[in-house]
């Protein structure tokens, strides 16, 4: 999946473009459309970038965010409005983890309600943590609203989700289960620096001893998930999402091993930056 973040303002720890250029969107867009690439990922939260989206919407399925804390019927309808089209593949509730029961049931309920109109064909959820995967099974399960799409944070450090019975029961069931964060906001990808530095990103450099690309061996290990039917990866130029559609084609799908996995938090999970 194409992420689309960059598109509405600077988004990424290790992003010196900052805001892309029309000219930018519009080559990404492109070449996302010539390689195949059939799905898109934004979100009300990233600034204007639906709008910036809406001439190419139509190219691709496209996932939208928005928040439950509102209203979710308005948000998603000015959403859909904002990318130009009649629907949309997905909507993910955005701020799951903060919500409180009784606006996670409101949300899933209002979410079923737009799948009846026509105006959504899945609903489900963007969360950070286990719990808050959990509890949208439960809570989805419990309103009678089939969970069709979520997203979760994994990459060689983040290992959090790699064994999770829910994610594999939900792929199983034909859901959209999205992996995220594969390169760690670029952290995994850079040389040096900042949170670059910290041992455990140190040590995954260390552990590919020149024998792949860390791009390679970050793709190849989201791809072999077994409950991930989709990855979504953002670029800040043509040519960076050039390279990574080559390293998908050329990576081996090969989970990378479980003792590269990092325990901090304070690294792993951007909310905490």
């Amino acid at each position: 999946m194409l992420g689309t973040a960059q598109w509405g303002h600077a988004y990424g720890a290790t992003n010196v473009v900052g805001r892309l250029s029309d000219a930018e969107i519009a080559s990404i867009a492109a070449l996302a459309h010539e390689a195949g690439v059939t799905d898109v990922d934004t979100a009300r939260a990233y600034g204007d970038a639906e709008q910036r989206l809406k001439p190419f919407a139509s190219q691709f399925s496209v996932t939208t965010k928005i928040s439950g804390a509102g209203d979710v019927s308005g948000h998603v309808l000015d959403s859909i409005a904002n990318l130009g089209l009649d629907s949309v593949t997905a909507v993910l509730v955005h701020d799951w983890d903060e919500l409180d029961s009784d606006r996670q049931t409101e949300s899933a309920l209002a979410l079923s309600q737009l799948i009846d109109r026509g105006a959504v064909s899945r609903a489900g959820v963007s969360v950070c943590a286990v719990a808050g995967l959990e509890a949208a099974a439960d809570v989805f399960d419990a309103a009678n609203v089939p969970l069709r799409a979520v997203q979760v944070p994994a990459n060689v450090l983040d290992r959090r989700f790699d064994e999770s019975v829910v994610l594999a029961d939900l792929a199983a069931a034909g859901s959209h289960v999205v992996a995220r964060s594969a390169f760690l906001q670029g952290i995994l990808l850079s040389l040096g620096g900042g949170r670059a530095d910290h041992r455990d990103v140190a040590r995954f450099r260390e552990s590919l001893d020149g024998q792949t690309s860390p791009l390679e061996a970050c793709l190849g290990h989201v791809r072999a998930l077994p409950w991930a039917t989709h990855v979504v990866v953002g670029a800040t130029s043509t040519w960076e999402w050039s390279e990574i559609l080559t390293a998908w084609e050329s990576c081996t799908p090969a989970l990378l091993d479980a003792s590269l996995g990092s325990s901090d938090l304070d690294l792993i999970d951007p909310r905490r930056w």
